[in-house]
């Protein structure tokens, strides 16, 4: 029996037989405190050594340590539900949801461990230290949990991590300058982004619970203000990078959560439903109150918990909350949902389960194992495939039993199962999802792109399987999409891990070659444990859209079962879900067939284009034309080339995201955009408050830089860490797009080094800073352009920077480099 499974067993039995201490005890069994966390708000708690080394096999530590952490402690809790709502309970029933201020397991005794033992309450957990609100939103465990214990009041913590996590609030920072304030130094377009993503999340949350359950009330909170330590991962160190006194550091904390908690109070105006717990000022009582750099010690959350308790208390007296309430018939969750791998409680669609098979494994005999040879791929420093898919595997699975799915692997180390004995792990378990992940290679070395098979034999579930998880990747990864080209975008292996044959009829079974391992680039980023885990996320996404769409599409009742098919088949070739796509494809047909939308076949490409970025484009520029239609200011179709050679023209793009993607995947084919987040992207850009420029835009990488171009495929996508220095040069545009009173057009943004050079830039160019536009006015001459641009400069002292003008090759040049510089070229 493997660790997980021994460890899963230890939980149901402690659960079965109704032992809260037994699970304690395995609590402390199997972990220690740790020196610091990988999230700011997860519990800063490791596995024991001895456990590591046998976990090694099912999950990465760090995410195996938070997930078994919060199922012991969503087990615990879910028995003191049971034990205190057994035979009846006249208190008040509550459903919470949220991050480590909810669920800080082992060290502390966090808001709900002090709430819990309150008599009158009785709370059903759902948190997990490390969560983030998009996450909660997108599980939505808390409408089962609602529905089945008739709570009147659901907790909400959340935003920490949404805000802080991932090196978010690094990325806030801008270098230090002396007599600067907090506020100057916090890159604020970028920081308000990131509140409007966390806030949204907020928002579906509340939307979700008024809508299905009215007389439920929601209490959130913000946090109280921390104080950053001196090497302190989450602020401490982040300052120091930037050059920032520690001092100071409380001031950039303050600004944060003070931003925050504006949003919350926002929320609170908006839904009736929802009561804002200002713990500002009611946790901290100096910095010894706080056990780390995020989270306070017991007596802190013990204030923090006082402070739930008023505003509860407060609500009951106006008489919106009654203290006697009863659950439903059937509302206790029943023991079989504590399988394995499952939260707790599973939703419905969490209970499938899902097999990953990394490739290979083994050492290298001479003949293959029933079939499965032991490595094939090998990077040029000797990467094996054998490795990289366990590795991957491992990663996706603690991706998606963090959300509460069944997830098994086919192999649990470096040993080389038969064909047979990697699908009879699916077989027997009857799994929902089979994925065979594997590593590719050519005989050039020179080969690029992600692609995922289906067998001959192949089912309508794997099919909506594998259109899935290669979007998933192609849209997370910018790989060439070697699906494309491909009858409905579907390629066919005769690979005997995925027969039809060798699984149950209802298991849809995929296998996916993430990338070409022989390349030495690739293989360079397939060595950081970053990238590796956007590989995994991605794979998660598309299993989770799969399993989505298959759940949604059940309620149009189809006449039969290849009706039903070709709707979802329909819905992800459109990239929609079902009520959308049969929505849309109502509109585009004048009706149903038979009752029910039919499949659209999407747009495909040949090998070589960069799809995943096209789509995206061409995505954002849809929404700019909506935005546009309902009365928006952005001149949407204003870059175009006016160059005779190659350019990037989207004069008539934004109504057809299909055939866009396609004329874009030729403009930007060999474009590296692994890493480049366009949400992110798109999201800053709109926080300038951009009255003619949309954010596709700003991406516009050169006329040279396009196939045929004298530059071509030699520029790239600008990096982060860049981006808040187009925020001047980009509001200036505006103004001088404003005061011609005609479209302007982008010829030259962003320059990488390497493209800089081909085209004869300037050495220290601040086009490679992000800084600077070379542009043409469709109205006028270079003069007239020339004089509106001084004038807007001497307008604000934010566009101090250089304006150059060339009559001859007619465009303008500016940028605000912060003094000014005048030439004619």
């Amino acid at each position: 029996m493997s660790i997980a499974a021994e460890i899963q067993g230890k939980i149901d039995s402690a659960v079965a037989d109704g032992d809260e201490e037994a699970l304690q005890k395995l609590l402390h069994d199997l972990y220690e405190p740790a020196e610091q966390t990988d999230k700011p708000f997860d519990a800063a708690i490791q596995l024991r050594p001895e456990i590591k080394r046998e976990i090694a096999e099912v999950a990465l530590e760090s995410d195996a340590a938070m997930n078994w952490a919060n199922r012991i402690g969503r087990a615990t809790r879910w028995l003191a539900y049971r034990r205190k709502t057994a035979g009846g309970f006249d208190g008040l029933r509550i459903v919470e949801e949220g991050d480590s201020w909810f669920q800080y397991p082992l060290l502390l005794d966090d808001i709900i461990d002090q709430l819990g033992r309150d008599e009158d309450k009785a709370i059903f957990s759902l948190s997990g230290a490390g969560d983030l609100l998009g996450d909660m939103a997108a599980r939505r465990e808390y409408l089962e949990a609602l529905e089945q214990t008739a709570a009147q009041v659901m907790l909400l913590s959340g935003g920490g991590n949404d805000v802080l996590g991932g090196g978010r609030f690094a990325s806030f920072l801008l270098p230090y300058s002396e007599g600067k304030t907090a506020k100057d130094l916090l890159n604020m377009p970028l920081f308000e982004a990131e509140l409007r993503r966390a806030t949204e999340a907020y928002r579906r949350i509340l939307t979700e619970v008024r809508q299905r359950f009215p007389a439920v009330r929601v209490f959130g909170h913000a946090y109280d203000v921390p104080h950053p330590q001196n090497g302190g991962r989450w602020i401490g160190n982040p300052l120091a990078e930037r050059g920032i006194p520690l001092d100071m550091g409380r001031s950039f904390i303050e600004v944060v959560l003070d931003r925050f908690a504006g949003h919350l109070l926002e929320l609170q105006g908006e839904f009736t439903n929802f009561r804002f717990v200002d713990l500002r000022g009611k946790v901290d009582r100096g910095r010894t109150s706080w056990f780390d750099e995020l989270h306070p010690k017991n007596q802190g959350y013990g204030r923090a918990a006082q402070a739930f308790r008023d505003a509860i208390g407060e609500m009951a007296a106006e008489g919106a909350l009654e203290f006697a309430t009863s659950a439903r018939s059937g509302a206790s969750i029943p023991m079989t949902r504590m399988a394995p791998g499952v939260s707790l409680p599973a939703l419905e669609t969490a209970g499938r389960v899902i097999v990953l098979d990394p490739g290979h494994g083994g050492a290298a005999p001479p003949t293959k194992v029933g079939g499965s040879s032991w490595n094939n791929a090998i990077g040029p420093n000797g990467t094996l495939e054998k490795t990289l898919t366990f590795d991957v595997a491992a990663r996706v699975k603690a991706v998606l039993e963090s959300h509460g799915h069944q997830v098994f692997l086919t192999r649990s180390g470096d040993v080389n199962p038969s064909l047979a004995d990697r699908t009879a792990v699916a077989r027997n378990r009857d799994a929902a999802v089979f994925v065979s992940i594997h590593f590719n290679a050519s005989t050039g070395h020179n080969a690029q792109g992600t692609e995922t098979f289906i067998h001959p034999t192949h089912t309508a579930a794997s099919r909506r399987l594998c259109l899935a998880v290669q979007r998933a990747m192609v849209a997370e990864l910018g790989l060439n999409d070697r699906n494309a080209g491909h009858p409905g975008g579907i390629k066919e292996g005769a690979f005997g891990v995925i027969n039809g044959s060798s699984h149950s009829a209802s298991t849809a079974a995929v296998l996916h070659e993430v990338s070409f391992l022989d390349r030495a680039d690739e293989e360079q980023k397939l060595t950081t444990p970053a990238y590796k885990d956007r590989i995994a996320r991605a794979l998660a996404s598309g299993v989770e859209t799969y399993l989505g769409v298959g759940v949604e599409s059940l309620v149009f009742e189809a006449a039969s079962d290849e009706i039903g098919d070709a709707i979802e088949l329909g819905a992800l070739e459109a990239g929609q879900s079902v009520p959308v796509y049969l929505g849309a494809a109502e509109a585009a047909t004048g009706g149903w067939v038979g009752g029910h939308a039919l499949p659209v076949e999407a747009h495909v490409m040949g090998d070589g284009h960069d799809l995943g970025l096209a789509r995206q484009i061409a995505e954002s520029l849809a929404r700019d034309l909506s935005a546009g239609a309902e009365g928006g200011g952005n001149d949407l179709y204003e870059f175009a080339s006016v160059d005779p050679r190659p350019g990037f023209n989207v004069s008539n793009m934004g109504r057809n995201v299909e055939a866009d993607t396609g004329a874009l995947g030729a403009i930007f084919a060999g474009v590296e955009s692994a890493g480049f987040d366009m949400a992110r992207y798109e999201a800053f850009i709109r926080s300038l408050g951009l009255d003619h420029f949309v954010p596709a835009e700003f991406l516009f990488l050169g006329n040279g830089n396009a196939p045929g171009g004298s530059c071509s495929r030699k520029n790239g996508l600008p990096p982060e860490h860049l981006w808040s220095n187009i925020a001047r040069t980009a509001r200036m545009l505006d103004e001088v797009r404003k005061r011609l009173g005609a479209p302007i057009r982008i010829l030259s943004c962003y320059r990488n080094s390497a493209y800089n050079t081909c085209v004869g830039g300037e050495p220290n160019s601040l086009h490679m800073q992000f800084k600077a536009v070379d542009w043409h006015c469709d109205s006028g001459s270079v003069g007239e352009w020339h004089q509106v641009a001084l004038e807007v400069r001497r307008s604000n002292p934010e566009f101090a920077g250089g304006i150059g003008r060339y009559p001859s090759r007619g465009f303008i040049h500016v940028d605000t480099r912060g003094s000014n510089a005048d030439w004619a070229g």
